[in-house]
């Protein structure tokens, strides 16, 4: 290969990471947005999250195509070609979680009350958790940070303990009459969308370990 044609290469590359970086941001956006959202009823915030679904589906699929031009084209080999690999991979939790900010979004728009007192801050802790892993995986990706994906593909569960903790909690206040089973329903819906963030989250940092690395951590307790 030519110096012209690995440069080539990489400009190609480097605007893919770039597109991707974008869709990354506009996830986080709407995940904020959502959980703003929820907190405060501002529906027009909601409103927004939902109109901007399509900004977000419309990079998986410029990234999709660039992607597959990229490994016709030029036949990348190791790294680059891990690069594209997870890549395809990535824009997928990516876009799902741009759909899991619709889902709580949508539920905002939905409920008839304010989030009941009895697990307020489990959820605003759940909230900030999605928050912070999804940003913390998207770093290790721009950075090629190695070490920090390890640590998020090796998050906890306290997650999946949040959102259990809240829907028991919930099931007490519909019991004891307290919440509506309505709004309930709502923020039950909202946890799992929260805990599947999080574990999109960790699919990014999973995909960006092999990048740099060349290892999967697919299936894999320890490394």
């Amino acid at each position: 290969m030519t110096p012209a044609q690995e440069s080539h290469i990489h400009q190609l590359i480097d605007n893919l990471r770039s597109r991707l970086l974008i869709m990354g941001v506009k996830a986080q956006q709407a995940l904020t947005d959502a959980c703003i959202a929820m907190k405060a009823h501002d529906l027009p915030r909601a409103s927004a999250v939902l109109d901007a679904e399509s900004d977000i589906d419309d990079l998986e699929n410029e990234i999709d195509e660039s992607s597959l031009n990229i490994l016709i084209r030029t036949q990348p080999v190791a790294r680059d070609l891990r690069f594209i690999m997870s890549t395809v991979r990535m824009v997928q939790d990516i876009e799902r979680i741009g759909d899991e900010a619709v889902v709580i979004a949508e539920r905002a728009m939905l409920a008839d009350h304010a989030i009941p007192d009895s697990v307020a801050s489990d959820l605003e802790t759940l909230m900030t958790r999605a928050s912070s892993m999804l940003a913390t995986s998207l770093d290790a990706f721009r950075d090629g940070d190695s070490k920090t994906a390890l640590a998020v593909s090796r998050s906890d569960d306290e997650t999946s303990q949040l959102m259990v903790a809240i829907i028991q909690k919930l099931m007490e206040d519909v019991r004891h009459r307290t919440t509506d089973p309505w709004d309930a329903m709502h923020i039950v819906l909202v946890a799992r969308a929260l805990d599947r963030i999080c574990r999109r989250a960790e699919n990014i940092a999973e995909h960006t370990y092999f990048m740099v690395e060349g290892i999967s951590l697919k299936h894999r307790k320890v490394i």
